[in-house]
């Protein structure tokens, strides 16, 4: 197994510990947990291109394990009623869309590969939750919120505008 197909398993393992210092209420422990986790992401990516590591397992395991991180994260902050349940569930429906679509094209041989949109929703999302671990049930967290989740919506439409020949009929 490759460098960063290591690294993308390493920000899997943190999940749980970064989930129960959330809700143990260990804001530090539980930030730096989750800035390892998220910059593993960035390492990931940039060793398997930079030394052409790309892997099967890599082009599936690495957007599933950012989804995970921060649908993780996501879900624990409704539990303790820091974000509203509305946001989260947008982010959720937008992952399955993506997800679906991406499934949808690789049946025809094709890679719908992310854009900078989806990118920068990944960012912004990794960001503002850190932000709401420390802000907590506060406006500010709601109203950072919302930049992902208009992030979300613009990279959703974005990847149905690229991928809706793959599930409209023809």
């Amino acid at each position: 197994m490759n460098l960063p197909n290591k690294l993308t398993l390493l920000r899997i393992v943190l999940i749980v510990p970064f989930l129960i210092f959330l809700e143990l209420d260990m804001p530090i422990a539980a930030v730096l947990i989750f800035a390892i986790a998220s910059i593993t992401d960035f390492f990931d990516g940039y060793i398997a291109r930079k030394d052409n590591l790309i892997t099967k397992f890599g082009k599936l395991m690495d957007p599933l394990a950012d989804k995970i991180l921060v649908l993780s994260a996501l879900t624990v902050f409704v539990e303790l009623h820091y974000i509203p349940s509305w946001m989260v569930i947008i982010i959720f429906t937008r992952e399955f869309l993506v997800t679906g679509l991406r499934i949808l094209a690789a049946s025809d041989g094709v890679v719908i590969a992310a854009a900078k949109i989806g990118k920068y929703k990944t960012a912004s999302q990794m960001i503002v939750i850190i932000i709401v671990i420390f802000t907590k049930n506060s406006i500010i967290s709601q109203l950072l919120m919302l930049i992902p989740v208009v992030l979300t919506i613009w990279s959703g439409y974005d990847y149905v505008i690229k991928g809706k020949k793959y599930f409209l009929d023809d």
